[in-house]
């Protein structure tokens, strides 16, 4: 397929023939092949003919320039996109229509654009002839002579508008969930509150109920099933103690308020790997350091979920953790020595764990990685940016 170039009044059209050579045509050339049958090729009329439709019908813009950036010709789209009459946009200078961001990007990229076969893409910001802003893209290709340009371009304002109110709609979306999560740690905190302070107290109370009760039977006298109920009793009384502090713990650990995110996060390594079967470790640089409240509790749920999938899916022998505060950033990483997570784990549509993760982090504006290799384990790395008083 080569090039035929047509020359007409200021028009210059690059169009396709199955031919070996390429061909320029002036207009008198032109004129006289359409007018006399007799001279022109049987096949050359439908060529030009199919050219022409796919030029004016085409559902994108053209424009063809000259080496000093004046606009040759514009199809019927383009002129519709620029401005309503052709006549305001050939002869112009291209300059016009561009924006001043634009412009410096654009016409060093045309300069360099001197292979026939290399199509250039640039993103730009048009302006039509009465000064509206439009985004598009546009592609150069350069014509059978080096100095002259086809240019395509295609509206992306209404895709743009939809990516922006996307982007909106997102950000409300996870302003909400923020708002959301904000609330659920209140309550969550106010039930742990209530469970430790009122029926953990209640419990304790008939406990010491209870062991003041067996001291009060006689020695000797007393009835041996009445003795039994009542160990049984303080077994059961005591159970549920425990059951209780350590659902108020989970909901809300007293240690995150008290004594912040450090001691925390160490105190819950050691708890959960003792309930979970693990040996951990534990690195903290600087020493010790404070957080934000409402940062320390978002980073708490990341890393409670961290564990989580530890104990549920790694299979891991011993777990590391490691966490680093720099100047404007805080760093988390847990590594363990299990089974490897997958990449098909890390994308499936229901790792519940792994998104809410992701959303937590991106509510707080950080980034998250997590890495496996099989039989080796899986490292979670996590990077927050704090400000510089937290």
């Amino acid at each position: 397929m080569n090039h035929l170039l047509v020359h007409e009044t200021r028009c210059y059209k690059p169009f396709c023939l199955h031919s070996g050579k390429n061909i320029n045509i002036t207009c008198e050339t032109i004129l006289s092949l359409i007018l006399s049958p007799k001279v022109v090729p049987g096949r050359m009329r439908p060529l030009l003919s199919r050219y022409e439709a796919l030029f004016d019908l085409a559902p994108v813009g053209y424009i063809i320039l000259n080496a000093n950036y004046i606009i040759l010709d514009v199809n019927p789209f383009c002129a519709r996109l620029l401005g309503p009459d052709p006549k305001l946009i050939i002869g112009q200078v291209f300059r016009r229509f561009v924006s001043d961001e634009s412009w410096p990007v654009f016409s060093a990229g045309l300069i360099a654009n001197t292979p026939l076969s290399e199509n250039k893409e640039f993103e730009l910001t048009l302006k039509t002839v009465d000064g509206t802003l439009l985004s598009a893209q546009a592609n150069v290709l350069s014509l059978v002579n080096p100095d002259e340009y086809i240019i395509s371009i295609l509206d992306m304002t209404y895709r743009r508008q939809t990516d922006d109110r996307m982007q909106g709609l997102t950000q409300k979306l996870r302003d909400l969930s923020a708002h959301i999560e904000a609330g659920m740690e209140q309550e969550k905190k106010r039930i742990a509150r209530e469970i430790h302070d009122g029926l953990g107290s209640a419990l304790s109370a008939l406990k010491m109920e209870l062991s003041l009760l067996r001291r009060r039977l006689e020695p000797g006298n007393s009835d041996p099933e009445i003795e039994k109920q009542i160990r049984s009793m303080s077994a059961l009384v005591e159970g549920t103690v425990d059951l209780v502090r350590k659902l108020a713990t989970e909901l809300r650990p007293e240690v995150l308020d008290e004594l912040g995110l450090i001691a925390t996060l160490r105190w819950y390594t050691r708890d959960f790997g003792e309930r979970a079967g693990f040996t951990s470790g534990f690195t903290v640089y600087p020493k010790d350091f404070k957080l934000d409240p409402a940062l320390s509790t978002a980073i708490f749920r990341i890393f409670q979920e961290i564990m989580n999938n530890v104990a549920k899916h790694s299979a891991a022998g011993r777990v590391t953790v490691f966490l680093r505060k720099q100047q404007h950033q805080f760093l988390m990483r847990v590594r363990d020595d299990g089974i490897g997570i997958h990449e098909e784990e890390l994308n499936h549509k229901r790792s519940f764990g792994i998104i809410g993760m992701q959303e937590r982090v991106k509510l707080l504006k950080g980034q998250m990685k997590i890495t496996g290799i099989k039989g080796k384990g899986t490292t979670v790395l996590l990077e927050i940016p704090i400000q510089t008083n937290s």
